[in-house]
């Protein structure tokens, strides 16, 4: 048996497909014969149809295309099914469009139109409405971002300017962080059934990750998006991964060590699968063994990783001192004379933001202001102090490095 989450994005991606190929034939009918013909008419009701059902999985279809690329909701898609919709892909580039965003304000009318637009030859302008809103990605020029004003949220941050390079790679590096999030379910929830870790998808990730991340970008650009409730143990773990990386990469650590670092922070929480879900999710106060539980996680993830030859040393440390503070305090106890490891501590503070920003099912999250005060309040007793204002800068850079 599989998680729930899983299955969900096997149907989300099987209703994304199924749509992109409704709109493939749509527009190969409309250019044989016409938008009326009654063949192409069905197909577009079609069409219409499976968008609603893929807009009822998903908030928006985010559709973009970099060179021949194809990104569908910050996913890449195999070469072999790209070049399966290059029809759609051609026709797009055609008209100057790298990409679209469908949103439940959709109507069959606003898409009919759209899609004659697309078809048609002669038409040079292609009308947006509410439920379509499509652009070019441009490149900036001097110190005002260019990017389109029609472009989707998630490649438009308020106040952090990209270049075109660096946008490229910042959808990418999410494709990969999407890739992560589903190695990282699958390998949790392999062990959740007491079966064997299988580090090698969590490794193989990593590689391509790491490869790319080292490039100076900033990382609010790159956390996944929670899209359901049971997926938050596996998108803290990867926001959680993008963060430490983000810290250890801006204070000099090379490729080499961030790879490590990388398995670190995605295996760091591992002892959470050993706490039942029920504890985990309880909106209201834990009782005595509830706490017991929690607190107890971080051991129990620690003696699980040295059981896998796989897994860094640094792992286990991580695991076991991940909630210790940097005063001593915390858990587990080990002693005021404990010096936690310093990736350890970067885990610590990455680990409290995530989980601060996030909602729960026990509380909302929290504002970019409190987690910062917060940040602040507890330096030199929960956190390094260098480490929290190293973090703070690296969270307010506006830039990233411009090509």
């Amino acid at each position: 048996m599989r998680p729930p989450g899983i299955n969900q994005q096997k149907r989300t991606q099987q209703h994304t497909f199924n749509t992109l190929y409704l709109l493939r034939i749509v527009i190969s009918n409309t250019r044989l014969y016409s938008i009326d013909h009654p063949q192409t008419r069905e197909m577009i009701n079609k069409a219409f149809i499976s968008l609603k059902k893929t807009l009822r999985v998903t908030k928006e279809l985010n559709i973009l295309i970099i060179d021949n690329d194809l990104i569908i909701n910050n996913k890449a898609i195999r070469f072999e099914e790209s070049e399966y919709f290059s029809l759609f892909i051609m026709v797009l580039q055609e008209k100057n469009i790298s990409h679209i965003t469908f949103n439940h304000q959709l109507t069959k009318i606003d898409l009919t139109r759209f899609l004659a637009d697309l078809s048609s030859p002669g038409v040079t302008k292609v009308k947006g409405s509410p439920g379509i809103f499509f652009g070019k990605l441009k490149l900036n020029e001097g110190p005002r971002d260019n990017l389109s004003s029609e472009s989707p949220h998630f490649l438009n941050n308020p106040g952090i300017k990209t270049s075109e390079k660096n946008r490229e790679l910042i959808v990418k590096l999410n494709a990969l962080s999407g890739k992560q999030l589903t190695t990282a379910q699958e390998l949790y929830f392999s062990i959740r059934k007491n079966k064997n870790a299988d580090l090698r998808g969590v490794q193989d990730g990593m590689s391509s990750f790491v490869n790319l991340f080292s490039k100076n970008l900033n990382p609010l650009s790159l956390l996944t998006t929670l899209k359901t409730s049971d997926e938050y143990t596996f998108t803290h773990v990867i926001n959680v991964c993008i963060l430490t990386l983000a810290q250890a990469e801006s204070l000099g650590f090379t490729e080499k060590y961030l790879y490590e670092i990388g398995i670190t922070a995605t295996l760091y929480d591992i002892g959470k699968t050993f706490i039942p879900e029920e504890i985990l999710n309880k909106p209201g106060q834990l009782d005595k063994d509830e706490q017991k539980a929690i607190i107890g996680h971080s051991a129990k993830g620690a003696g699980y990783l040295l059981g896998i030859a796989d897994a860094p040393k640094l792992a286990v440390l991580a695991a076991l001192e991940h909630h210790i503070h940097f005063d001593g305090g915390g858990y587990p106890n080990i002693g005021k004379t404990w010096h936690t490891n310093i990736i350890s501590q970067m885990i610590s503070i990455a680990d409290t933001y995530d989980a601060m920003r996030c909602s729960r099912p026990f509380r909302r999250p929290n504002s970019a202001k409190f987690i910062h005060n917060l940040l602040i309040k507890k330096k030199g007793i929960n956190f390094n102090p260098f480490l929290v204002d190293n973090f703070i800068a690296l969270l307010a850079r506006k830039q990233d490095l411009q090509t």
